[in-house]
């Protein structure tokens, strides 16, 4: 059986909050703190690019709402549609009866940086309508870029920066993937090859690319 990229993504990706790793105490603090209730208003997700802020974004909604389904969760990919309607749009979801226990939905604005002024303009006056999870409503914003974010939307927000992974975060993952499917690897091998560099920076995204190269290395008679 051929294995791809993707089967094995779908396989080990973390499915739940409870499998994302990072050695960032104050990141997963922060994260593990709203289904507590501890923190309640909106979220904005600062870092990188590959830095795991998309997925733990997933992640956070589904531990937030248990069970959740597309109607409860509305994905938004800025850089698609940067403009006023999609924050109209949002306008219209949130404003219609969620349908869970918690009568509550997360809006998860992916690239937020890339919204234009006006759709900026826009957002800001949503969250000031749902400031805060108990209101019904659940916004969190990722981005790469801080100052693309207006200051009338970072200061409704809580900013949380996600730091760069190190080989250190990413090891444990490519390990188990490489152990789940019975793949014979060197330790020292695989941390040099998930190393970007001398700063021993690595990301998820790239560690699915080493994954690949090993396992297309592997089918080559």
């Amino acid at each position: 059986m051929t294995i791809t990229l993707s089967s094995l993504m779908s396989k080990y990706e973390p499915k739940k909050l409870a499998d994302y790793t990072t050695f960032n105490l104050k990141t997963m603090t922060v994260i593990h703190g709203y289904p507590r209730g501890t923190f309640t208003r909106p979220l904005l997700l600062v870092g990188p690019a590959g830095s795991g802020k998309t997925q733990l974004a997933k992640l956070l909604a589904a531990e937030i709402i248990p069970g959740m389904t597309s109607y409860d969760i509305r994905f938004v990919d800025a850089a698609e549609d940067p403009s006023v309607k999609t924050i109209k749009s949002i306008s219209q979801t949130v404003h219609t009866y969620a349908r869970n226990s918690q009568n509550l939905r997360v809006v998860i604005l992916d690239e937020a940086h890339d919204f234009t002024p006006q759709a900026m303009a826009a957002l800001k006056g949503l969250m000031t309508k749902f400031p805060s999870v108990d209101k019904g409503v659940f916004f969190i914003l990722t981005t790469n870029h801080l100052s693309g974010i207006s200051n009338p939307v970072r200061d409704r927000c809580l900013v949380l920066d996600v730091p760069a992974t190190t080989v250190d975060d990413v090891l444990p993952m490519a390990c188990r993937v490489l152990d789940g499917e019975g793949i014979p690897y060197a330790i020292e091998d695989l941390r040099i090859a998930l190393s970007k560099d001398s700063s021993g920076l690595a990301t998820f995204r790239d560690m699915w690319g080493v994954i690949e190269d090993i396992i297309t290395r592997r089918s080559m008679p």
